[in-house]
């Protein structure tokens, strides 16, 4: 079946670059890419990807460091990019209090739009969340009932966070930055207990630093299935089979 990358950011990568990062993937048997959007002009430009480059599928949305108060053109917009027929979720959206706290209300705001949005076209969420667990949860918490679906990006969290996400049923997202990287991390003691069936694999790569695009999902899955002690392909396979399912509509 391949691997999958469920969360990158093409956009950020220069057509030549793009074109090589890609053709690097499809060398890996990465065979699912989507690709997350920051704003209104990303999620435009991530939608004609798209639409040009195979394997590659969009998500679209407002970032909550680039966080405004969902105005009716806002809205307008991202409704008419949400419903275009190459995207697949609403993402990255979600709350960052770490790197903007000082728009804590309207992050808010604008999360509990897009959720709505999603909501009313079949979507899941690719969701951002970062020293906002508490505010994030009660948010999906009240969403629950609504059959809203969606996966965590690059989880980090403990295992009691770990358990808020399962039991909202979410898909739990593993990245390069924090596990790959960091030999130290708390993440490898927690990685163990996501059910396979609710493990999703990514990079963030986004053309702006050291990643080397969605081929080092590959990195992912190899420290994936060596802590677990499980077969790097089986992993992989299982990790793509979720992102199918999480994107079916």
């Amino acid at each position: 079946m391949g691997f999958s990358d469920s969360h990158c950011h093409l956009d950020g990568y220069q057509p030549g670059l793009l074109a090589q990062v890609l053709e690097q993937a499809r060398a890996q048997q990465v065979d699912i890419i989507v690709s997350m959007a920051m704003d209104l002009e990303s999620s435009a430009e991530t939608v004609r990807l798209a639409r040009t480059h195979q394997g590659v599928l969009a998500a679209v949305g407002i970032h909550p460091w680039n966080a405004v108060s969902p105005t009716e053109d806002i809205r307008s917009r991202l409704r008419k990019l949400a419903g275009r027929e190459d995207v697949v979720a609403l993402g990255e959206v979600g709350l960052d209090y770490a790197r903007s706290p000082e728009t804590r209300e309207v992050q808010k705001e604008l999360l509990e739009y897009e959720l709505v949005l999603a909501r009313q076209l079949g979507l899941p969420v690719n969701i951002h969340c970062r020293e906002a667990h508490q505010d994030m949860m009660e948010i999906l918490r009240g969403e629950a009932g609504a059959g809203i679906k969606g996966a965590i990006h690059g989880f980090s969290g403990d295992r009691a966070e770990l358990k808020d996400w399962l039991d909202l049923g979410f898909y739990v997202s593993i990245g390069v930055r924090g596990f790959v990287t960091d030999a130290t991390s708390p993440l490898h003691e927690v990685v163990g207990d996501i059910p396979v069936d609710r493990l999703l694999t990514e990079t963030d790569s986004s053309g702006r630093g050291a990643l080397g695009g969605p081929a080092e999902v590959v990195l992912v899955v190899d420290k994936l299935a060596s802590v677990r002690g499980v077969n790097a392909k089986e992993l992989a396979d299982a990790a793509t089979e979720n992102l199918r399912r999480l994107l079916a509509r």
